[in-house]
């Protein structure tokens, strides 16, 4: 059987009815559980840490940006703008 698209990584692979390769020798991200049938992880464990709030509202990327200069955010210095 051929592939038509070359294959994903294990991350982004999706299991579908074309999927020819073998799962048993598809080594998993280090340190990534996939939780399946044969899954033996216990599931009830705390994930830990505290839920962050925020002092002050988030700066949403069209307001004026806090530096003072009269733009917008996005155009100021929002890191992805």
């Amino acid at each position: 059987m051929t592939r038509r698209n070359p294959p994903a990584s294990p991350a982004q692979h999706v299991h579908g009815p074309d999927c020819s390769h073998d799962h048993a020798h598809d080594p998993a991200p280090i340190g990534a559980h996939l939780h399946g049938p044969d899954c033996d992880h216990d599931h009830d464990h705390d994930h830990g840490g505290e839920t962050y709030v925020r002092t002050e509202p988030k700066i949403q990327r069209n307001d004026p940006c806090p530096c003072g200069s009269g733009k917008k955010y996005k155009k100021c210095h929002d890191p992805n703008g």
